[in-house]
C-alpha cells in the first residue's frame, strides 16, 4: 500500500544528511555526508568558504540513499523542506551565481564587530537579541562592504538553508527564524532591521522578503528532481535554522520548555511567548520556528566537536573514537576518580569573544594509571553535563522561571549515560526524543506543514515527535551536586588564566596563517588517470577534480612519453600514472600540467630532475603494497607457528578414514603447534613494510624488535617496535621477517654467520628480496635442524625450480612473489595518491613528494617555473627513464 513521505535536507557544520520520515508510522531513514570548509585566503586563517558544491553534490547522494534504503517511491514524497547551521552567508548574484560564502565558524569580521560592538552594541543587543560578534552575517557583510563593496550589488543575503532550498527550486526569501540570527533583524516586527540597515550603509534592496517556516516557497526544479532522485513539482517549504527546527522536532514548542540540542554545538533554549532580554547581554534571544513564540539561549558552543576532536586524539587507533571514549567513560564512576574537565564545556557568555580554552586536571596520587584513561573520559562527559546545568540555570535566572524537565536531543542523546548523567546532574527529569535527527525531523513537519499533510507546525510536531526514554534523578544526584559546587568555582577562578591562554591561542592561530599555493575555492584541476584505481579511491577524486580515467590494464595502453603523452594530455593539470612514461620532451610541450603522480615505490617512469626545472611537483606512492605483503608475512608466521600445510597435507593422506579416532589423536600429538602470543618477532627493515607487520603482530601480543639503520629509536618506539643490533636481533627473535630494500650494501645481509647467530628453533621470513638472504646457508640450517622453518615468497630465479633445494623442504612454505599482488593494491595506491593531490589542493607539500624545493611559489593556477637554456638542453639529452617491474 502507497505511503506518504516527507524530507528534509540538514546541512550543519560538519555534515549534512537527508532525513525521510513516514507520516503515517513515523518510521524514519537517515543518510549522513560529511564534509569539511576549506580556509578562505585573504582572511589570516581567520575564514573560511562555503563550498555549496560540494555541499548539494552530498545532499544529493545521501537523498538518493535514503530512497534506495527506505524502499519509498519517489512519488511518494509529498514535500522537502531544509535546515541548516545558523550564521552562515550566501550572498546569490542576480545571475544565480553565488558571490560570497561563509560558514557559521568564520570569524574574518572579528574587526568590524568588535567595532560595531564598541559602537552600537547595546542597541543592536536591544533591536534584535544578538550582541554583535564575527560570526553573524552583519559583521561580514560590513567586512565584505570595506573590501569589495562591488560585491553587495544587486545580491541576495541568504542563509545556508535558504540557499539550498533556492538551488531546489524555491524563489530567494529569508527565513525568519535564520534571518534573526544575523543583527541585522527586529525581533519586535519580526523583519528586517530597515532603520539599523541604513545606518550601517547596506543597500536595503539585497535583503529578500522573510517568510515563516513551513510557509510553500517553490517547487522542485526538472534539474533539482534528476539530482536528488525525486519527481519535478515537489512543494519546497521554508526550514528553519537548526537549533529551532530541533526543538520543532523534539516537541518543545509551549513556553517553558528547555531543550538541549547536543551535537555538534550544544545550544541550550528555553522557549517563551515574548521577547526576553538578559539585562548582562550574555544570552542571545531569536525567534522559535513556530510563528508567536520565541527562544532564550545560553550554548555550550563547540561540545560535540571539542569531544570528537579529544577522542581522536586519545583513541586514535580505534575506527569510532567517540564512542570508545563513551564506553570507557561507563567504566568509571560519578567524579572519574579525581579527574575534572572543562573541555567543551562553556557557560556561555556572548559578548565574550576568547579562544575556547580546556583543561584537565588529575594527580597521579588520586587517579590509577591503569585506569586513568577510563576516569579522563568521564571526566569529560561530566564537565559537559555540568555544563548544561550551569546554562540552564542562565536562562532560568534571566526569565524568572523554574522547570523540571528538560529534552536533550542530536548525538549526544544517543548516550544513556550521558542523558542520566545530566538528569542526575541537573536534579530534573530528562526526556530524550525518539528520533535523535531531532533537528531533520523538524524540518521534516517544515515540509509538512507546507505540502498541507499538517495544518500547523504544534500540531506536525505533536504527529512526528515522541519520547523514548526518560530518567529521574538517581542516587548519584547528591554526588553530582558536590561536583558542580567545586567545578563551577574551579572555573570562575580560572577565567583570568584561561582568558590569558585564548590570547596565546589566538596569536598562535594567527601565526600560522594560511597555506601557499592553495587552490581557489571554485577551481577543479582537470585529472588523468592511467594508474589503476579503485572505484572509492575515483570518487573521492571525482569530488576534488574533473577526473577522466584511462587505466593501463583496462586500455591495454602504455603511453612511452614525448608527442604521445604530450598529445594524451593536453588540457590536463594533473596526472596519475603508473607505469607510462613521463620525460623531458613531453613536460616541455605540456605548459598547462601542474603535477604529476607516479603511483610506485620507486618512481622511475617519472623524470623528477626536469619536472623540477618546470616546478612540477612529483610525488609517489610509498606502500602501495604494504598492507598487501604484511598480511602474508602475518600470515607466514601463523602457517609456521601452527604447522598449518603439514597438518593440511595430512588429511590429504591416502587411506585415511572418516571418524578414525587413532588418527585423529596422531594428528594432535603430531601438529601441536604454537601462539603468537608472547613471541619476540624481530622485523630487519622497518619502512612501510616493517612497520605494518609490526603493527599487525603487537595485536596478537607478540614483542617487536627492529633493525634498520634509518629509523630512529623513537620513531620505532611509535610502532611499539625497541630499536636493536641486527645480532641482537637475531639472538632474540623467535621469528625473523626481512622487509630491508635491495642494495648492494644490503645484498648477503643475513650470510652463514648472521643466520648462525639465530636462536635455536626460530623461523625465517623473507618477503623483500632473495638477495638480502644466503639461501644456500639457510637451507643448511633448515635441513640441520637448528632453524625450525622458514617462508620464502621471493627468490633469486623467479620462478624457482620445483626441485628447488628449499621449495622441497617440508619445513619450508615457498610462493611465487604474490605479496603485493592483491585486488587491493590499486585501492591502496589510489587512496594515497588522492590524499597528495588533496593537500597539493589545499597549497600543503604532498607527504611523499619528491621535489619539495618546487613547493615555494606553487601556483595551481599561475605560470610554471621555466628552466634556463642551458639547462634545457641538458635535460634534452638525458636518456628517458625506463619502465621496470
Amino acid at each position: 500500500m502507497p505511503a506518504d513521505y516527507l524530507m528534509a535536507l540538514d546541512a550543519g557544520s560538519g555534515s549534512g544528511r537527508c532525513l525521510l520520515v513516514d507520516v503515517g508510522s513515523g518510521k524514519t531513514w537517515t543518510a549522513l555526508r560529511r564534509w569539511t570548509h576549506p580556509p578562505a585566503s585573504g582572511t589570516g586563517g581567520l575564514g573560511y568558504d562555503l563550498d555549496l558544491e560540494n555541499i548539494r553534490r552530498k545532499l544529493g547522494e545521501a537523498s538518493r540513499e535514503v530512497l534506495a534504503v527506505s524502499g519509498a517511491r519517489p512519488d511518494d514524497v509529498l514535500g522537502i523542506a531544509v535546515t541548516s547551521m545558523r550564521h552562515s552567508t550566501v550572498l546569490l548574484g542576480p545571475d544565480g551565481s553565488v558571490v560570497f560564502a561563509t560558514p557559521n565558524q568564520d570569524a574574518r569580521a572579528v574587526g568590524e564587530a568588535l567595532g560595531w560592538a564598541a559602537g552600537q552594541g547595546e542597541e543592536v543587543y536591544t533591536l534584535g537579541g544578538h550582541w554583535p560578534g564575527p560570526l553573524f552575517t552583519g559583521s561580514r557583510l560590513l567586512w565584505l562592504g570595506e573590501r569589495e563593496p562591488d560585491a553587495l550589488h544587486g545580491v541576495k543575503v541568504l542563509s545556508l538553508s535558504d540557499w539550498i532550498a533556492c538551488s531546489l527550486g524555491a524563489e530567494p526569501v529569508a527565513e525568519r527564524s535564520q534571518a534573526a540570527e544575523t543583527l541585522l533583524f527586529d525581533l519586535q516586527s519580526r523583519d528586517w532591521a530597515h532603520a539599523l540597515v541604513k545606518s550601517k550603509g547596506l543597500p536595503a534592496s539585497i535583503f529578500p522578503e522573510t517568510v515563516d517556516a513551513g510557509t510553500p516557497i517553490g517547487r522542485l526544479s526538472d534539474e533539482a528532481a534528476r539530482h536528488f532522485g525525486l519527481p519535478p513539482g515537489i512543494t519546497i517549504s521554508a526550514g528553519g535554522a537548526d537549533t529551532q527546527c530541533g526543538l520543532l522536532g523534539s516537541g518543545a514548542v509551549a513556553p517553558g520548555n528547555i531543550c538541549v540540542v547536543a551535537g555538534t554545538s550544544m545550544p541550550v533554549q528555553v522557549v517563551t511567548d515574548g521577547i526576553v532580554l538578559d539585562g548582562e547581554g550574555r544570552l542571545w534571544s531569536g525567534l522559535h520556528v513556530v510563528p508567536g513564540l520565541y527562544v532564550l539561549e545560553s550554548n555550550g558552543l563547540a561540545t560535540g566537536s571539542v569531544l570528537e576532536w579529544f577522542a581522536k586524539i586519545v583513541y586514535a587507533d580505534y575506527e569510532n573514537p567517540v564512542a570508545v571514549m563513551f564506553a570507557e567513560a561507563a567504566l568509571s564512576g560519578p567524579g572519574g576518580a579525581g579527574s575534572f574537565s572543562t573541555f567543551g564545556a562553556c557557560t556561555f557568555d556572548a559578548r565574550r569573544l576568547n579562544m575556547p580554552v580546556g583543561n584537565i586536571s588529575m594527580s597521579h596520587l588520586v587517579t590509577p594509571a591503569s585506569e586513568g584513561r577510563w576516569h579522563l573520559a568521564r571526566s569529560l562527559l561530566e564537565g559537559v553535563a555540568l555544563s548544561v546545568r550551569a546554562n540552564v540555570e542562565q536562562l532560568m535566572e534571566v526569565t524568572c522561571s523554574g522547570t523540571d524537565e528538560l529534552v536533550v536531543s542530536a548525538g549526544m542523546s544517543r548516550s544513556e549515560l550521558w542523558t542520566q548523567m545530566v538528569s542526575d546532574v541537573t536534579g530534573k527529569t530528562v526526556a530524550v526524543p525518539a528520533v535523535c535527527e531531532a533537528t531533520a525531523l523538524g524540518a521534516a513537519v517544515c515540509a509538512g506543514v507546507g505540502a498541507g499533510v499538517f495544518v500547523d507546525l504544534v500540531a506536525g510536531a505533536a504527529e512526528l515527535s515522541g519520547v523514548a526514554r526518560w530518567h529521574a534523578p538517581g542516587p548519584d544526584s547528591s554526588v553530582y551536586a558536590r561536583l558542580y559546587e567545586g567545578w563551577s568555582r574551579t572555573c570562575s577562578l580560572r577565567a583570568a588564566s584561561d582568558e590569558h591562554l585564548s590570547g596565546l591561542l589566538t596569536m598562535a592561530l594567527l601565526e600560522r596563517g594560511e597555506p601557499d599555493g592553495a587552490a581557489p575555492l571554485s577551481f577543479r584541476p582537470r585529472v588523468m588517470v592511467t594508474a589503476s584505481m579503485d572505484a572509492e579511491a575515483l570518487e573521492r577524486l571525482k569530488q576534488l577534480a574533473e577526473v577522466e580515467y584511462a587505466g593501463w590494464r583496462e586500455a591495454g595502453r602504455i603511453i612511452t612519453g614525448g608527442r604521445e603523452l604530450a598529445e594524451a594530455l593536453e588540457g590536463y593539470d594533473a596526472l596519475i600514472t603508473e607505469i607510462d612514461i613521463v620525460d623531458y620532451e613531453a613536460l616541455d610541450l605540456l605548459p598547462g600540467l601542474k603535477a604529476v603522480c607516479s603511483c610506485r615505490v620507486d618512481p622511475v617512469n617519472v623524470d623528477v630532475e626536469s619536472a623540477t626545472a618546470f616546478g612540477i611537483p612529483v610525488f609517489n606512492t610509498p606502500g602501495r603494497n604494504a598492507e598487501a605483503v604484511a598480511d602474508l608475512t602475518l600470515g607466514f608466521m601463523i602457517m609456521l607457528l601452527r604447522r598449518l600445510p603439514a597438518a593440511a597435507d595430512f588429511l590429504r593422506e591416502p587411506g585415511g578414514e572418516a571418524g578414525d579416532l587413532v588418527r585423529m589423536g596422531a594428528a594432535y600429538a603430531s601438529f601441536q603447534g604454537r601462539e603468537l602470543w608472547r613471541k619476540t618477532v624481530g622485523i630487519v627493515g622497518l619502512g612501510s613494510v616493517g612497520t605494518a607487520v609490526a603493527r599487525r603482530v603487537r595485536t596478537g601480543g607478540a614483542r617487536v624488535l627492529f633493525f634498520d639503520p634509518l629509523v630512529a629509536e623513537g620513531a620505532g618506539a611509535l610502532q611499539n617496535a625497541e630499536k636493536v643490533s641486527l645480532e641482537a636481533l637475531l639472538e632474540r627473535s623467535d621469528i625473523v621477517s626481512v622487509h630491508a630494500p635491495a642494495k648492494e650494501e644490503t645484498r648477503g645481509l643475513l650470510d652463514a654467520g648472521r643466520l648462525a647467530k639465530m636462536k635455536e628453533g626460530a623461523f625465517l621470513i623473507n618477503t623483500a628480496r632473495a638477495s638480502l638472504v644466503d639461501y644456500e646457508a639457510l637451507a643448511d640450517a633448515l635441513e640441520s635442524g637448528r632453524l625450525a622453518g622458514a617462508a620464502l615468497d621471493v627468490f633469486g630465479v623467479e620462478p624457482p625450480a620445483s626441485d628447488d633445494r628449499l621449495v622441497r623442504m617440508g619445513n619450508v612454505i615457498a610462493t611465487p612473489h604474490i605479496g603485493g599482488n592483491t585486488l587491493e593494491t590499486a585501492a591502496h595506491q589510489g587512496a594515497i595518491a588522492v590524499d597528495q593531490l588533496e593537500a597539493l589542493l589545499e597549497g600543503r607539500a604532498p607527504s611523499h613528494i619528491l621535489n619539495p624545493e618546487v613547493m615555494d611559489g606553487f601556483d595551481w593556477t599561475g605560470q610554471r617555473r621555466e628552466p634556463s637554456p642551458l639547462m634545457r638542453a641538458r635535460l634534452a639529452a638525458k636518456l628517458k627513464p625506463t619502465i621496470t617491474s
